[in-house]
């Protein structure tokens, strides 16, 4: 969905343009920095790979002529580290792919702003050569929304279904995908499923427009993952690849958030597979459960420094792969590790300043081994002051548990290898005891705003 308070935030950034000067290493001279021989390499290695045609970004970042017009606006957003998007804090966990630019390479790009953005002598290095349109290179297969759908201008959120049948005749196993949303603006999530009921089909016929709405009970479906604002291409570990079933109907189950401007989306996604079926059974859990309803969210006005948590210890050893945070707009702080049986602790990973326009999946360059009775904790903080320049609502208002995107949820995603079968079923039965839990508890939370709701009328 559309971030209401990115032009503040790049108006923040600009006022701080003075601090990306200051940063200018003493042996960066900035008479002698230039586009074609500095630059260039900086902006290839770490921008343009989003800053090109049919990419996420507004504008390209190919060429000199591309760089120059926005000098300003590079100096600015790199020198506090808006661009390139990374939150994860450097030291705790080591992630593959990770979008952060040395402070030498901020440096550079400060004293050629101050410079003027000189072109200078000579010819830049080519731009690298990027696949057509997919991140990942040619897809083995792209399923689209088959029909498009209309998002109104305004009105409440819209959470919406769409089958669109797979053109296979045998199973397939899925080692990586890629979601494209046609209209950016609109599109807040979706979650991937496979139906080989046939159900989803049936809502969509009895329905007028594209899909159906809700989220209808299908009997059997099959996850695939997901996307989120900010989210990339997502590989899956080797040995644990998802399931395709043939002839099954993929499912977009898709949030959309009105921009105030009518747009018509068609999602996509790109398919990659392998031949090797999963060698390995793989676990996923959140800390706090069902992203944290019933964790108590309930943030008055004002409050900077509301909290939630929970931890899990493991019944069975694993290998910790990924992780991945999620909030909305007045999520401040996730910050999570491991406590292991000796009394040592292993950092997962530390978002200070988190921002719902970038909601990556962390994938460690190195999977975190967690033996048997390692306990993990999440702690999620939550920032509802004016000071916040991501809160949606000015002035603040009191913000609880809820779908949409100015309600808030919290949680940390874990995905793990356990060694064996019955690791991972050890794992999930300990962990339904923490979902049970919750459970519980969201039931008293929303009885809870149910009474308030009728005491204040």
């Amino acid at each position: 969905m559309k971030t209401p308070h990115a032009p503040i935030a790049l108006a923040c950034v600009f006022a701080l343009l003075s601090l990306g000067t200051a940063l200018a290493a003493d042996s960066t001279r900035s008479d002698a920095v230039t586009f074609n021989e500095h630059v260039a390499k900086i902006m290839h290695e770490h921008c343009s790979s989003c800053h090109r045609p049919g990419q996420a970004a507004p504008f390209t970042l190919l060429t000199y002529e591309d760089a120059a017009k926005r000098a300003q606006l590079i100096g600015a957003v790199t020198s506090t580290r808006y661009m390139p998007p990374w939150h994860a804090e450097p030291g705790y966990g080591k992630f593959k792919g990770e979008r952060r630019m040395t402070d030498r390479e901020i440096a550079t790009l400060a004293a050629w702003v101050e410079a003027g953005a000189p072109e200078g002598p000579g010819k830049p290095p080519a731009p690298p050569t990027f696949p057509s349109g997919w991140i990942l290179g040619e897809p083995d297969l792209v399923i689209s929304m088959e029909e498009p759908y209309t998002v109104p201008a305004d009105g409440a959120d819209v959470y919406r279904n769409f089958p669109a049948r797979v053109p296979t005749t045998e199973d397939k196993w899925i080692r990586a995908l890629q979601f494209r949303p046609q209209a950016r603006t609109v599109v807040h999530h979706s979650l991937f499923k496979a139906d080989t009921s046939g159900t989803a089909r049936e809502f969509d016929a009895r329905d007028e427009t594209p899909g159906y709405s809700g989220m209808g009970p299908i009997p059997g479906k099959l996850s695939l993952g997901g996307w989120a604002v900010g989210g990339q291409a997502r590989v899956f570990p080797e040995g644990a690849p998802l399931r395709l079933p043939a002839g099954s109907d993929f499912l977009f189950e898709s949030h959309f958030h009105p921009s105030g401007k009518e747009e018509v989306e068609r999602s996509s996604i790109a398919l990659y597979f392998t031949d090797e079926p999963p060698s390995r059974s793989r676990v996923s859990f959140q800390l706090p459960p069902g992203f944290g309803r019933g964790a108590g969210i309930d943030v008055a006005p004002g409050d900077s420094t509301f909290t939630i948590s929970e931890s899990f210890t493991l019944p069975a050893g694993i290998e910790l792969y990924g992780v991945t945070p999620h909030a909305h707009y007045i999520g401040k702080e996730f910050k999570s590790w491991a406590e292991l049986p000796d009394g040592s602790e292993v950092p997962l990973i530390w978002v200070k300043d988190w921002d719902f326009a970038w909601q990556d999946m962390y994938v460690y360059e190195e999977p975190v081994m967690l033996p048997a009775g390692a306990t993990i904790h999440s702690r999620i903080r939550y920032d509802n002051s004016a000071e916040n320049p991501r809160n949606p609502t000015n002035p603040p208002k009191r913000v609880f548990w809820g779908p949409a995107s100015e309600d808030e949820m919290g949680s940390i995603i874990y995905t793990a290898l356990p060694a064996s079968e019955s690791d991972a079923t050890a794992i999930r039965e300990a962990y339904s005891v923490i979902r049970k839990r919750h459970s519980q508890q969201a039931k008293e939370y929303f009885k809870m705003r149910r009474a308030a709701r009728r005491a204040s009328r």
